[in-house]
């Protein structure tokens, strides 16, 4: 190995090697210091790393990643074995310790000290029995049986705990049917699953299932209190990338079955689905590598993050989750795999290039000074649940809890102490025993199926049609029905029943149980046309259930709704036909604003409606403003503010502004007119008594406020509030839902964050921007990097996926900003935004 032309440096100087330049990582945080320990052409595309009782670095050398077809390299992945015998911090000398691996991902050592590597779809020993520094021969312990061919879909993170077992984790294999048979005739097998953790034996026995419901599980190590630690990188369309405590049996959401958008009333990610467990924290975009980094004040683990050129830290300190960045580099730094030795250095391996292809260059890092805490990997026992305090477990408020209580009950020996809870005063524990028998999957629990499809608490039978649905049992599909009239359905229940419908439809069920088609994503799921008619139609359901589904049916058919007789339903239909503009529609909206012999309710809902029409003649509405009913007053004022350029409707306004002015009652009104004639003029009244700092806005808004009239302002197309967020299904699911936003912060927490939106944002919603040549900078969420430099950005102005060529991009970078704009405050008036608040803190 050549040496470099380099000792040893602190984090952030040049680093020299012969003639070349370049800017090293930065390391945040003082006391550390960086080397490079080695780099091509002694290394190349390094992928997973480990570190032996003796110290020396054994790391992947990837040559079937993704090689191109002139690729000069060897035909199979090698194992470098890497040794700084004068401990200066570089790489002094290296040796093959193993070849001919097809898609190594990553490597660890057993308990016995043998390595072990994990291909995309084999786990190999590596032993070396004579201790000579290579290995003695490859032998196949396990193998991946599926027909996915994406590396990172397949077998991605490894270890072991001190009892002699393996941990493998497999991504979601692109939807394919999957299965590992251990050598003693165990068996697991999936298809539609997600990815998950098998255990078994080193030896490749006693193969079991450890837990599900992850993406592409990319690393998975044992903490220094025993907990299973993982990284799982994200659905297409629902972030953020995870950070995971995984427990057996734990299920993490997600199903590949219902494609990869992540948002299928079925799946889970953030643990908000029943019987799904959450994150602990959410990482930046592509986690590849994790290490525990604790100390005695904190847990802490370091995450590479290589589509962000950085290395986070995720500390959790009573409870209290906190993300920094421990280290970041230019973008020739991809770190992917942690690991370290007895003596606290560090080591990263770093890809280096965008690109997927195996292409010749790579480098291998080290840190020193790292506190490094020896692994437990034998969890410490959790109090068993007894048939007397099953109940408690069901009520705690934490879900790994209550998981304790489910995988208790789940054995079919206890379903005795199950039945006696089936009817239990408390929906939780009523809920526990649901989650708990779908568990288990006894036989004969069509009975429980039954009775949890009529159970009136929601979240029950949300659990019951999914678990109904998984049965693909098609007696069970005139039962779903009872969830309609059993208790009160909101959004997230009515889409639930129809998911559950469509997998009991014959043609799906038989599919899918039948694995008629290679990838169970692409098995068509379909509702009987008539079915949304005919519950938007039956009289005997409750007013709620038909309007939802109204909601979902074609703009043709809605008209027909418009004037209704209940005015649940009329109001429904008239949300839903004001999306679509027309003429017929426009007109029926204006004759309801006008009609007095309507509900107050109904005319506000159609002026809302008419701010997204082509008002050919908004005088026709100019009389409401005088209507004696304050709220059809308002609105017409709302609706006609941004018809100012109507020279009628300007002097209407202006002549109302005066005595609006004067009358308290008016406020909202005069509001609004001063707003539509003067902008934010400073010197007019409202404008000048305008709150202009939080504090300010906080006791302005601290009380008081129309809910009613909220959800009207957040419906307003000219806000904005709709076109990104939905709430109880109505609006847009491209940024946060926040139907349960009242929940879980306070009126402040929610002024404060329309004000400041970049202040604090979710993970799952991280910004990005990419600069192309063209000098347009494009934003949206979810980007993934594709073959060749190509990147797939989910965009603001296009709402689906766009495709940038890697040819066309400049830069690329995670916003610091919320994709939310600052100031879409301006433009409503403080009695608007006091609504707003208003309604966010209690939707319902």
């Amino acid at each position: 190995m050549n040496k470099l032309s380099i000792v040893s440096f602190l984090a952030g100087s040049l680093l020299t090697v012969g003639p070349l330049r370049a800017q090293l990582p930065q390391i945040s945080e003082s006391g550390h210091e960086l080397t490079l320990f080695a780099e091509s052409p002694d290394i190349v595309t390094p992928i997973g790393m480990a570190i032996d009782s003796r110290d020396r670095v054994f790391v992947i050398e990837s040559h079937t990643h993704i090689p191109p077809k002139d690729y000069k390299g060897p035909k199979g992945d090698v194992i470098k074995l890497f040794v700084d015998q004068n401990n200066d911090g570089i790489a002094d000398e290296s040796r093959t310790f193993a070849e001919g691996l097809d898609q190594a991902m990553n490597l660890a050592f057993s308990k016995d000290g043998t390595l072990y590597a994990l291909c995309a779809k084999t786990l190999v020993a590596l032993p070396d029995r004579d201790n000579d520094g290579k290995c003695d021969g490859l032998e196949t312990i396990l193998t991946l049986e599926t027909d996915s061919g994406n590396p990172h879909g397949n077998w991605l993170g490894l270890t072991f705990d001190n009892q002699g077992k393996v941990y493998l984790g497999r991504g979601n294999v692109g939807s394919h049917y999957h299965r590992v048979r251990g050598h003693d005739g165990s068996l697991v097998e999936g298809y539609g699953d997600g990815g998950n953790i098998v255990r078994a034996n080193s030896d490749g026995t006693e193969v079991e299932e450890w837990a599900t419901g992850f993406w592409n599980p990319m690393d998975l190590k044992f903490d220094h209190k025993g907990r299973l630690m993982l990284v799982d990188n994200d659905p297409d369309g629902r972030g953020p990338n995870r950070l995971l405590k995984v427990v057996r049996g734990g299920d993490y959401g997600y199903k590949s079955v219902f494609g990869g958008w992540g948002r299928h009333p079925f799946q889970g990610w953030d643990g908000s689905l029943p019987g799904t467990l959450p994150f602990l924290s959410g990482t930046g975009e592509a986690p590849s590598g994790l290490i525990d980094v604790s100390t005695k004040s904190a847990d802490s683990y370091l995450v590479t993050i290589w589509n962000e050129n950085t290395i986070e830290r995720h500390s959790i300190l009573n409870g209290t989750v906190s993300k920094s960045i421990y280290m970041s580099g230019e973008k020739d730094f991809r770190p992917v795999a942690l690991a370290g030795d007895s003596k606290g250095n560090l080591y990263i391996t770093d890809w280096m290039l965008v690109d997927y292809p195996n292409h010749g260059k790579g480098r291998i890092w080290k840190v020193t000074n790292v506190p490094l805490p020896k692994s437990i990997p034998t969890p410490k026992p959790t109090q068993s649940p007894t048939s007397k305090s099953i109940a408690k477990f069901f009520q705690s408020e934490d879900p790994f809890v209550r998981h304790e209580g489910e995988m208790w009950l789940s054995e079919q020996s206890r379903s005795n102490v199950a039945t006696k809870l089936a009817a239990h005063k408390d929906p939780q524990v009523r809920l526990g025993v649901v989650l708990s028998l779908r568990r288990s999957k006894a036989p004969n629990l069509d009975t429980y199926i039954r009775t949890a499809l009529a159970d009136p608490d929601h979240q029950v039978r949300r659990i019951a049609l999914m678990w109904a649905g998984e049965s693909l049992n098609l007696n069970l599909r005139p039962d779903l029905d009872r969830v309609l009239t059993a208790g009160p359905v909101d959004h997230e229940l009515f889409e639930a029943y129809l998911a559950a419908i469509e997998m009991l439809e014959p043609s799906f069920a038989k599919a899918y149980g039948n694995r008629e088609n290679p990838r169970a994503y692409k098995i068509p799921r379909t509702l009987d046309p008539v079915l949304l008619d005919t519950l938007a139609w039956n009289e005997n359901l409750p007013s709620a259930v038909r309007a939802l589904a109204l909601s979902r049916l074609s703009s043709e058919k809605i008209i027909d709704f418009l004037d209704n007789s209940d005015p649940t339903i009329r109001l429904a239909a008239i949300r839903k036909a004001s999306a679509i503009v027309s003429d017929p529609i426009r007109d029926s909206l204006v004759s309801f604003a006008l009609d007095k012999g309507k509900d107050a309710e109904t005319r506000s809902e159609a002026l809302l409606g008419l701010s997204r029409q082509i008002l050919t003649d908004p005088v026709k509405l100019l009389p409401l403003l005088d209507d004696p009913n304050s709220e059809i007053a308002i609105e017409a004022a709302r609706t006609l503010r941004w018809h100012t350029g109507n020279e009628k409707v300007r002097n209407a306004l202006q002549r109302r502004y005066e005595d609006w002015m004067n009358d308290s009652a008016k406020r909202p009104q005069a509001e609004i007119a001063e707003a539509s004639l003067f902008g934010n003029d400073p010197s007019k009244r409202f404008a000048k008594a305008r709150p202009q700092n939080l504090a300010d806005w906080n006791h302005a808004l601290s009380k008081g406020g129309d809910a009613d009239r909220g959800g009207r302002v957040f419906r307003t197309q000219q806000y904005l509030c709709a076109t990104c967020h939905s709430i109880d299904g109505q609006g847009s699911e491209f940024g946060p839902n926040l139907s349960g936003l009242a929940q879980s912060v306070n009126r402040a927490s929610i002024i404060q964050s329309i004000l400041d939106p970049s202040d604090s944002f979710s993970p799952d919603y991280q910004a990005w921007e990419i600069m192309t040549k063209d000098r347009k900078t494009h934003q949206g969420v979810q980007l993934d990097h594709q073959n060749k430099g190509d990147i797939v950005l989910f965009t603001v102005d296009a709402r689906e996926n766009i495709r940038f060529k890697a040819d066309e991009i400049i830069d690329y970078r995670a916003s610091p900003y919320s994709l939310m704009p600052a100031g879409l405050t301006n433009l409503m008036t403080v009695s608007e935004f006091r609504d707003l608040v208003a309604f966010l803190s209690n939707p319902k």
